[in-house]
């Protein structure tokens, strides 16, 4: 199971573990960091006040790449990180030890780590110790992967989604940007259950919602919120950008056969709503986004509607 970086805020048993894990190393810095295809994002931080880097500027990026611990006794004895911004410019770090945070199918999606801002040796133990703490923060976040999915799709549900929405809200009021919400529904998917059966009726569902993931980002949100109703959250994305991808889905789900040799043709309607800095409410937008489709179906379905 892929864990989705997005999903997860700091949350009180991530900063228990890292208050811990810098208690019993006696460091000055701890961390639990997601990474994404360009960013490394904090989820739960001590001694360290920052959000997000770049992901090439990350440790965390060289420590994904083994399923081991990580060691760096000193940063400016070794040729990988010793021009690292973080070690040339704050925090000036000179040590490091980290684990990489590996799920169940063998991905590493981020790290638990401990830094320094002097040279120092780690013990056996303490290497074997931040490993330990990797598997405990692996734990929460498969329990919590469980709890936020569509039991049939593996897409976020709705609590899921909305959660996202409101950090993403959060996001753009301390550094304005642009945000989309798309809302989707199947055309006339009753017609599915009636003609072929609930089993194909969900197969369809479950082969629409891989196919609306295949044509999202890494940082975009796909999620069904009931029935047939999905939606998908598009950080960094205006709406005439937005438009496209959707008249892209749209023309896509429209040349798709689903459920194998039942060669089910469906088609969708999508509603569109924007988001800015200058926006205080998740419901808003989500009803912003629901006229939009609303609008989409009275206009003959199988369109894309903004405001």
């Amino acid at each position: 199971m892929r864990l989705d970086a997005q999903t997860y805020s700091s949350e009180t048993s991530f900063d228990l573990i890292t208050r811990l894990l810098q208690l019993i190393l006696g460091m000055e810095m701890v961390t639990i960091s997601l990474i994404t295809s360009d960013k490394q994002i904090l989820r739960a931080q001590q001694g360290l006040d920052m959000e997000e880097s770049s992901r090439e500027a990350a440790f965390c990026n060289i420590a994904i790449r083994s399923y081991e611990p990580l060691v760096i006794e000193d940063t400016h004895q070794d040729a990988r990180v010793r021009d690292n911004p973080f070690v040339t410019g704050p925090p000036f770090l000179r040590s490091y030890i980290g684990a990489p945070l590996t799920t169940a199918d063998g991905y590493n999606l981020g790290t638990i780590c401990a830094f320094e801002t002097k040279p120092r040796q780690f013990t056996e133990r303490e290497t074997r110790m931040i490993g330990k703490c990797a598997k405990l923060v692996m734990d929460q976040l498969e329990l919590r992967s469980q709890a936020n999915r569509d039991p049939l799709t593996k897409v976020a549900n709705r609590r899921s989604f909305e959660r996202g929405l409101n950090r993403e809200l959060a996001r753009l009021r301390r550094r304005p940007g642009t945000a989309v919400v798309a809302f989707l529904d199947i055309d006339y998917f009753k017609r599915v259950n009636d003609t072929y059966g609930h089993p194909v009726g969900d197969r369809v569902l479950r082969e629409f919602a891989a196919l609306v993931s295949e044509q999202c980002r890494e940082n975009d949100r796909v999620a069904r919120l009931g029935g047939e109703e999905f939606a998908v959250l598009l950080p960094d994305t205006d709406l005439p950008a937005a438009r496209i991808w959707a008249e892209r889905m749209r023309w896509k789900v429209s040349k798709t056969r689903f459920a194998g040799r039942d060669a089910v043709k469906v088609t969708v309607s999508v509603g569109l709503a924007a988001l800015d800095e200058t926006q205080t409410s998740s419901e808003a937008i989500t009803l912003a986004a629901d006229q939009a489709l609303l609008e989409a179906k009275r206009l003959g379905r199988n369109r894309v509607v903004a405001p």
